[in-house]
């Protein structure tokens, strides 16, 4: 018999309704997550590049720092309050970029952007999370980045940048990370070949396994037809698109020259994504950066790279003093974030831990994972005797050696 909350092969999905206060940990919301989607989407979530190399070791990494408790010293409830780039932060964890958020669960990219906001931190919307930079900026009710691929060079650079200028996001991401797309095997044995073309309505390249998940497929049926229209999965152009349901994943390759040109257009924040050394995180620094966030992609792009909490402290030393460093790739839990921060990042991003929130639950799972983050951080401060997140650094773990 299979572990309670683990799927089993081959029994169809029994639409068990998701009681938000069973989430204790992500890996409950991960557990919950793979008895809801059917296979090929959920590996989309939890799969990375080639062996997977990469993917495990941003999580491992974690696992090898320790910390340097201070006794003696009641703290009370710590401060986890903090600002990022001018936005006031309830707690330094922000919802990272994501692809496709809508085969996740009808409530989408703008259910994420609520979530976020009620939990008092901000998310960032993909250029091909699966809805338009306006139908999300006017959902959500608090602070939003904007994340920038652009594969059609320029021209689609210039207008995604001036649509979110005029919808009033509070950032701009720029991923320089994507000049092809990873290898990622699990993808590929299901096949969805890149560049991937999906929709909420034919639900191309998942096959035999919706049969699997019949109330996947029932929610889904059901938020399509209660659409007036369907809604593009990609932000084209404003007003209209022509290929409306569907999005194209695909290579973005952005040169500095491209970073350059689109710190002359926008006029707010601009954070560069995708950085793993010190020589590229001066690079971005220098071709206007504001912060860098440390990331491999989660490990879905070159296999290989770096745990980025191991890349972090150098990049912290070479540009911490000018630009916001950013972390994304690994957490999963408070302690987590306590340990990032503590090497040097001003915030960490979550990815595929608040998307098994999304598919396990809706935007309430989305709460119930940051609220689980915000309890563990919390508590992991209170017993390292640590009053505040803006006390965090080195003193406080033993990273280990490179």
């Amino acid at each position: 018999m299979a572990p309670p909350g683990r799927p089993r092969p081959g029994v169809p999905d029994e639409g068990v309704t998701v009681d938000v206060g069973r989430i204790h940990s992500v890996e409950e919301a991960r557990r919950l997550a793979a008895r809801t989607l059917p296979r090929p989407v959920f590996d989309y979530v939890d799969g990375g590049a080639d062996d997977e190399v990469t993917m495990r070791a941003n999580v491992s990494a974690f696992r090898e720092v320790t910390f340097r408790p201070r006794a003696g010293g009641a703290v009370g409830e710590p401060r986890t309050a903090t600002t990022l780039l001018g936005v006031p932060l309830a707690l330094p964890v922000v919802l990272a970029p994501a692809g496709l958020v809508r085969l996740m669960h009808p409530d989408g990219a703008a259910g994420v952007a609520r979530a976020g906001a009620a939990a008092g931190t901000l998310s960032v919307l993909s250029t091909v999370a699966g809805s338009s930079p306006e139908e999300v900026a006017a959902a959500c009710g608090g602070p939003l980045w904007f994340q920038l691929y652009s594969p059609g060079g320029r021209p689609q650079t210039a207008e995604l940048v001036e649509r979110a200028q005029r919808a009033g996001y509070a950032g701009l991401v720029v991923t320089v990370d994507t000049a092809a797309l990873g290898n990622r095997e699990r993808d590929v044995r299901h096949g969805l070949a890149q560049p991937l073309h999906l929709t909420v309505r034919t639900g191309v390249g998942l096959g035999a396994a919706l049969a699997r998940r019949p109330r996947y497929v029932a929610t889904m049926a059901l938020a399509q037809r209660r659409s007036r229209h369907a809604a593009p999965l990609a932000p084209g152009p404003a007003g209209g698109d022509p290929d409306a349901g569907r999005v194209v994943m695909s290579g973005s390759p952005f040169s500095w020259d491209d970073v350059r040109d689109v710190r002359g257009r926008w006029t707010g924040p601009l954070v560069v994504k995708g950085v793993l050394t010190p020589d590229d995180a001066r690079l971005a620094v220098e071709a206007g950066a504001d912060a860098v966030v440390v990331s491999n992609h989660g490990g879905r792009q070159l296999d290989g790279a770096p745990a980025t909490l191991r890349a972090l402290p150098p990049i912290v030393d070479a540009v911490g003093a000018t630009a916001t460093v950013l972390l994304d790739g690994g957490v999963r839990r408070g302690s987590d974030v306590v340990k990032a921060l503590a090497a040097g990042a001003g915030a960490v991003l979550i990815g595929r831990a608040f998307l098994y929130g999304l598919a396990a639950a809706g935007r309430p799972g989305v709460e119930r994972v940051v609220e689980v983050l915000r309890t563990e951080l919390v508590r992991t401060m209170t017993l390292l005797g640590c009053a505040s997140v803006d006390d965090l650094d080195r003193s406080w773990i033993d990273l280990p050696r490179q």
